[in-house]
């Protein structure tokens, strides 16, 4: 009886072992043509590149026979370049959610670009001391965003709303350098759909 009592005991010891399991993934796949930005638990900022994916390691409890359900409630901030976190509930756009982790399991989220955008990169030896973006409805032009300074060898993006057949309309930007030259970039052919960026680049005159 002594050995049968022992058989089980050997046995459960095993069967707790073997249904031990600790921490989860979660997996960013990026099916837009621009980079997104990740911090996942306040970590480290992760790019993930357009096209490209990318797998957090989430440590949570160990899962076994007596706590089967290990969950952890996982803040994140996901920023794209052409994409951007919808809440249904406050029907607005955010950069950051929550996400449910489960023990051993891994959760993907497939990114698809819902936005548009405009990038500025600054590879000239100067400030740019004002970037201005107007939106133009082919009537009359609004500024919507001015995106301040930029050094030399920096970059800033903003998303932006894209032409639709029934709302259409081209961006332009008009920005200003240290020694003020005024530089104008866009035209009526700027015309932005999902997943497009208005990229402006700043090089010295040659």
């Amino acid at each position: 009886m002594k050995r049968i009592y022992l058989c089980l005991a050997a046995l459960l010891i095993l069967l707790l072992l073997a249904a031990c399991e600790s921490g989860g993934k979660f997996r960013v796949v990026n099916q837009t043509s621009h980079p997104l930005y990740v911090n996942v638990e306040n970590g480290p900022e992760v790019t993930v590149p357009g096209g490209a994916e990318h797998t957090f390691s989430i440590a949570t409890q160990k899962q076994h026979i007596f706590n089967p359900d290990v969950e952890k409630e996982v803040p994140v901030r996901l920023v794209g370049e052409t994409y951007q976190i919808y809440d249904e509930d406050a029907e607005a756009f955010t950069d950051t959610t929550t996400v449910t982790i489960k023990a051993g399991e891994t959760l993907s989220a497939y990114i698809n670009p819902n936005r548009a955008s405009f990038k500025v990169v600054n590879n000239s030896s100067q400030a740019a001391t004002r970037i201005e973006l107007y939106k133009h409805n082919f009537v009359a032009a609004y500024l919507i965003a001015d995106l301040g300074n930029l050094a030399p060898g920096q970059s800033k993006f903003l998303r932006v709303d894209y032409a639709t057949a029934h709302n259409n309309f081209y961006y332009y930007a008009v920005v200003t350098m240290d020694d003020e030259t005024e530089l104008t970039f866009g035209n009526p052919t700027t015309v932005l759909d999902k997943d497009e960026q208005f990229l402006v680049t700043l090089t010295d005159p040659e």
